[in-house]
């Protein structure tokens, strides 16, 4: 499955233009020191995986390249292939019912099993009211990634509520909604975060195709990903984790929870059925939009949606933490192929 020349043309031009050799340098030392290999080698591997193999620097630090050979480094996803494979099979208009977090809770409302509310259109009583039977309650700027637009809010501290509804709105945190009550298995390992379950899937027309299951664990914040301190395991097709978990973004390894101690590498995704019935539904919602990647949380009883992400994010095995060797691409590759040609 090779990405189309015009693909490969654009993306060469973007990364020349982008070119910073201290960067590159800094990635090659790093991935030196970490896995006791010369940095020089590592620099002109990276900078020809760049130029010729569609891997941006910092995938390839952060699938372990240094430490696969060509053939393995082929299984592997990179954000090239993944944006490229996004933006050439997802109508882009059709995509902003994912992009926008109040659009995505209207479409999908009865997926949600949450209250929620439109700040900027209600009035401070509606707040007030909302607060009353959800004291704790999570704020979302409506387009935001990697959790950066996500608060939690306790308004048991409140006094003036025409100023806490103001300051939201000007800080653009117009989406309230109610806490998500999460299964107690997934609390046992964080109690404080909500432990999502990743799927990317893709549907072809008739059926839907997980491709990626990945498994996500907070340390407390009120989002578990990785610039709030959370990690992630990958899953295998029955929801059960395929080694320790790990960051992605520097040299980590997770055998267990560092807070809770519960075990990784024995974690099994509780529900996992109604959890692959929920995403199948739900991609068959948008057809124009076949390629997602769901964030999905297990409650006590099942799971929920929480959204929706049109380019899905990339999430790879690494091998210095599990010992896998091969990536995602294959499974991406059996049912996307042709539109890396586009």
């Amino acid at each position: 499955m090779d990405i189309s020349l015009k693909a490969r043309a654009g993306y060469f031009l973007k990364r020349a233009t982008a070119f910073r050799p201290g960067r590159v340098w800094g990635f090659a030392r790093q991935i030196g020191q970490e896995q006791g290999k010369w940095a020089a080698p590592i620099f002109v591997d990276m900078l020809w995986s760049a130029a010729f193999h569609d891997t941006a620097y910092i995938d390839y630090y952060e699938a372990d390249f240094a430490l696969l050979n060509r053939r393995e480094r082929r299984t592997f996803m990179t954000s090239l292939i993944q944006h490229h494979l996004a933006t050439a099979v997802n109508d882009r208009e059709a995509a902003e019912t994912l992009e926008d977090k109040l659009n995505f809770n209207r479409a999908f409302g009865e997926f949600l099993g949450r209250e929620w509310m439109q700040l900027d259109t209600a009035e401070t009583a509606a707040l007030r009211d909302f607060a009353s039977r959800h004291p704790v309650i999570i704020a979302k700027v409506p387009v935001s990634r990697e959790g950066k637009g996500v608060f939690r809010y306790d308004t048991a501290d409140v006094t003036d509520w025409d100023a806490f509804r103001a300051e939201l709105i000007e800080k653009g945190q117009v989406l309230i909604e109610q806490p998500i009550v999460q299964h107690p298995y997934l609390a046992s390992y964080c109690a404080g975060t909500v432990n999502t379950t990743r799927i990317t899937t893709y549907f072809d027309g008739e059926t839907v195709h997980p491709l990626v299951m990945v498994q996500k664990f907070g340390r407390g914040a009120v989002s578990d990903q990785f610039t709030w301190g959370g990690f992630f395991t990958m899953l295998d097709d029955d929801g059960h984790s395929v080694g320790p978990g790990h960051t992605g973004k520097h040299k980590s390894s997770y055998v267990e929870h560092p807070d809770s101690h519960a075990s990784i590498v024995d974690f099994q995704v509780p529900l996992w059925d109604e959890v692959i019935a929920l995403v199948d539904e739900a991609a068959r919602r948008i057809p124009e939009v076949p390629y997602v990647g769901w964030d999905v949380a297990v409650g006590p009883d099942a799971p929920v949606l929480i959204e929706g992400n049109w380019i899905p994010g990339l999430y790879e095995t690494r091998v210095s933490t599990t010992g896998i060797r091969e990536g995602s691409r294959p499974r991406h590759e059996a049912v996307m192929g042709d539109a890396l040609r586009r």
